[in-house]
This record gives C-alpha cells, structure tokens and sequence, in this order.
C-alpha cells in the first residue's frame, strides 16, 4: 500500500519533515521475504507455502525468494497476448523465469496452455511496484495497436492528442523519482526553485539569497503512484488504449524505483508509432536515455518485417531495444539522417520537412551481421499448395467491366509471401489460377494460419466459450493475427538475452514449413522446397474439435484456469 496520510509530516531517509503536506508516493512495504518465511525455512518450497504465496500473488510464489546468481532470469511481458514474443523468446533463451499479462481471456488462456506464467489482469489494476518484482532484470511490452494501426480509426493520429501525451510522458521522471534538481529545499519549506532561483513570495525568507540547511540538490522523491499517472495519461486522448502507451515508461521506472536489477526493455507496436506518431516513440526513447531519465547506454527504434527473419507472411512492426550498460548483440549504428528522411519520406513530401518530433534513428538492431538470409518461403511452400493458385479472402465479387478484373481486392497469389494475417483469414478459399474469384473449395484453417505467422502447428489456440456450442473461430483467428511473430520475438530477444538466433531461428523455420533438409539459407527466392500437406476438411473440422473442446485445469504455473 502506499504511504497514508494520517495527519503526520511525512519525512526522508534523514528525518527531515517535508513541508506543505508533501508525502512521496512511494510503496510501502516492510520488507518481508522467503527469508523470513518460517515453512520455507524448514524446508517446504514457496508453491506449497502459504505466505509465499499470499505474498507473491499474483506472481509467482518462488518470486517470494530472492533472486541467486546462476538461477532464471526474471522477466514481465506486457500485453503478452497468446505468446508469439514469449515463443520466439524460448527459441534462444529457454532457461527464463517470465509472466505474462494479459486481459483477453482466450489469449490468456492460450499463453497458459503453450506453458506460461499468465496473470489475467487488466495491466491498469497492477502496481509495478510490488515486492515480488524487485529481482525483474527483462521487460518487454507489445501494447494494443488499434488506435494506430492502418485497419483501426487510427484515434491515434491526433496530432493535438499526441503532444499532450507526449508532455506527459516527458514528465515520468519526475514523477517516479528519476530527475536530478539543483536545489531540493522547497520540499522543506525552503524558498528556491528546483534550478536555485528564488520562489514568488519568498524574497524575505532568511536563505533567499544564501545557502541554508535545507538547500542542496539530489533527486525530487516519487509524486505520483502508477494509478495517478494511468490517469493523467488517459485525461490526454479520445480512447483510452492510446494512453496504455505510458506503461512503456511506467513499468520500467517502477521497477528502478524499488531497485530491480533491470537491464534490458524491449517493446513492439504498430510501424505507424513511428510513421505517423513519431512525438511518442521520441517521449519513451529520451526518458530512457536522458541523463534526466534513466539514463540508459542504447534505446534503438526501427521497422522490422516477420518475412525478413524467416515467416511465410508480411508482419512490418515497430520495434524498441534499449539496455542499460552496454550496446545490445547485434548493435549497428547508421546514418541517422539518411534513415530519418527514408522513414518520414511522406511526411517530407507533404510538409517540406521532417516531423516536429522524432526518436534518433541513428542506431538500430541488425540480427544478421552480414550472415546469408533465411530462406523466403512463399504462402504455397508453407501450406504444401500448388504454387500457381491463388487466394480468396473475400467471397465472390463484382467484375470491374474496364479491366476484366474482380473490384475490392483481396486476392493474392501463393508464390510469394503472403500479406499480413488479419482475422478475417478463416475465411480463405483456395482455387487453381483458371478457377473464377470467389469460386475456390479448399479451405484454410485455424492451425494453417498460425503457420503462416510462424507458430509450430500445433500450438494450443485456446477458446473459452461465451455460450453452448460456440466455437470462436472468429475469436482464435484474431488471436492469430494480432501477436508477436515468433521469428521476430527470438531475433529481438537475442539481442538482451540468450544465444545467438541465427541456427535456433534457421532450425525451427525448417521444422515449423517442413522445409527439404538439403535447402540452406539463401539471398535468392525460394520456390522449390518440401511442403507441408494442408488438412483436408474432415481433419481440420476432428483438429477445430480438438482445440475447443473444454481443457482441464493446467499445472501449477497458472493464476486463472481456463475452463
């Protein structure tokens, strides 16, 4: 709980009472551990003690322990959806210690299934400064995209919106205890500014024009709780999933403020956060490496495409990496620029100039380091389909008489790599090329479609149903498209964390497309190799009965038991 104003004068670490009513906001907590813990001392683990439990919830009853060189890493993913960056991250770092947090139950229920820890929780209800999270050294954070990407209302484009939120965000240091002032003695009843300049209506006080007891700089206490500054954030913008953007600065600064060893943070969006709103991507980049901020060694933003790194489908996000002692694996500095004029080419060419306010794009993550690139594999390659047919995302629609063509779009070729998976794939039809649009038999399903993201096909798509017979296909094809694909979470990873990606990534893109064991990465096009035969209707309809049918309660590592 935080400090309570029970009518005392709040005081610091030396006893100094704070004037004006001011009381830090900081977590109170009275330092009890495992080590503490009676039933652990005699031997019980901290899973079959109660205390631990209590006190960890709703984390990880072992997080109750402290952290001992040799053991997991600790890690929180944010938005961890159903675990593509998680899946991908296992790929070059399988020993890790990680929760997820994730609302939507299905996706919650699914990351559970494939293995994790998931707290099912709205992230707005958590205080990231809770004990059990004082030995995190890993963050990562996939925050909603809705407001900012092409297929939403893109609320988030608001120029007005994003630089109140962006002043906003600027001010996260301050207010979780991380800006350094010249002159701290206004907290006591003293008469200078933050910057040493004398206050309105404190020209008689006896050190207006000296130095007293009180004066002296260091670090302005914590002034906002994580709920207070959610709030805040969320007063700046139409819809309230724009603002979950400051939990990018929240959580990390949290975790510092109670003395978590974090080391690295990483973060995907949208690629319009850094094409269209640029103002935020720079507000989370300088409070991270700000001398004012957390002063951090590296914080890289780039768009990096999921078909670059090995996937059979187009996935263009925005990507963070930022560490906080050293240059991440696979650091490359560029012409900063040269990259911004090729990222807001569109902005130059309608304004004349670059955005007011952009992230340095001087510096980024390139995971290959000259290596030969994975093999591109084409949507026919993935699902064992003739490479001359096409796809049908839409039912039959009309010819356009000028061009002889089917209007609308939504037709696309299967020798090359496909578009983006988007939620109203599960309803894709096949067809050899002299079939007619809207005319195909051969049917897509659900496990199909994590495959073309980049999941193994049998990955547990989970489905809690609303009603008698509900099978939430919709629901599991928009679990689909919306996550992390698992090719880019292990080249991201990899640069924190773990081993190199290159042979994890190269062997499980062979695993996961069946790929022929002679085929070795290449510059070139890859249109002849193994394929993987794609279920026939009566197998998908046994493996969609499969996937929906009610699951017993999972093991141990869970918070909330999908049933």
């Amino acid at each position: 709980m935080d400090d309570a104003c029970d009518g005392t004068l709040a005081t610091d670490e030396d006893g100094r009472a704070y004037a004006h009513g001011f009381r830090p906001a900081v977590y109170e907590w009275d330092g009890w551990t495992c080590a503490d813990c009676t039933v652990c001392g005699a031997g019980a683990d901290c899973a079959d003690c109660q205390a631990c439990t209590s006190f960890a919830a709703p984390y990880p009853p072992h997080w109750a322990r402290d952290w001992q060189e040799g053991a997991p890493e600790r890690g929180v993913e944010a938005f961890g959806g159903p675990g593509g960056m998680s899946a991908g991250r296992e790929l070059v770092d399988g020993g890790g210690d990680w929760v997820l947090i994730e609302k939507n139950q299905h996706a919650a229920a699914t990351a559970r299934a494939a293995g994790h820890w998931v707290v099912e929780a709205d992230i707005r209800t958590l205080d990231p400064r809770h004990p059990a999270l004082r030995c995190t050294r890993r963050f990562h954070g996939s925050p909603p995209c809705q407001t900012l990407s092409d297929a939403g209302k893109r609320a988030a484009w608001n120029d007005r919106e994003i630089s109140e939120l962006q002043s906003i965000m600027w001010q996260a240091s301050e207010v979780f205890g991380f800006l350094e002032v010249d002159d701290l003695c206004s907290l006591y009843g003293g008469p200078h500014s933050y910057y040493g300049d004398v206050l309105d209506g404190m020209e008689d006080h006896p050190d207006a024009d000296g130095w007293g007891e009180q004066c002296g700089g260091g670090h302005l206490p914590p002034c906002m709780i994580p709920a207070q500054f959610r709030e805040w954030a969320a007063s700046a913008v139409s819809d309230e999933r724009t603002a979950l953007m400051a939990e990018m600065l929240i959580w990390p600064m949290c975790l510092a403020q109670i003395g978590a060893p974090l080391v690295s943070i990483t973060m995907e969006q949208s690629a319009n956060l850094l094409k269209q709103t640029p103002a935020l991507a720079e507000a989370i980049q300088s409070e991270i490496t700000s001398v004012e901020g957390l002063g951090w060694a590296w914080c890289s933003w780039q768009i990096a495409d999921a078909a670059d790194y090995g996937a059979a489908t187009h996935r263009e996000r925005a990507w963070m990496v930022a560490t906080r002692d050293k240059q991440p694996r696979y650091a490359d500095h560029v012409d900063g620029q040269e990259a911004a004029r090729e990222m807001w080419a569109h902005v130059i060419k309608k304004t004349g100039d670059l955005p007011s306010w952009t992230p340095e794009l001087d510096r980024r993550i390139e995971p290959y380091q000259g290596r030969p690139a994975l093999p591109v594999v084409t949507v026919a390659d993935a699902l064992h389909l003739p490479a001359t047919w096409w796809a049908d995302t839409r039912g039959k629609r009309t010819v356009n008489p000028a061009t002889g063509k089917p209007m609308g779009g939504g037709s696309f070729p299967l020798n090359r790599i496909g578009p983006c998976v988007t939620a109203p794939w599960y309803g894709i039809k096949f067809r050899p090329a002299d079939v007619p649009q809207g005319e195909g038999t051969v049917k897509i399903s659900l496990p199909d479609l994590g495959v073309l993201v980049g999941f193994r096909r049998n990955y547990p798509w989970t489905y809690i149903p609303a009603r008698a017979g509900a099978k939430g296909t919709r629901n599991i094809a928009q679990m689909i498209a919306d996550p992390v694909s698992p090719f880019m979470g292990a080249a991201i990873s990899a640069a924190v964390q773990g081993e190199d990606w290159y042979e994890p990534v190269t062997g499980y893109q062979a695993e996961v497309y069946q790929l022929h064991a002679a085929l070795k990465p290449t510059t070139q096009t890859c249109t002849e190799t193994e394929q993987l035969t794609l279920f026939p209707e009566a197998e998908s309809q046994s493996l969609l009965r499969t996937l929906f049918a009610p699951r017993a309660p999972s093991s141990a590592n869970t918070w909330k038991t999908a049933v």
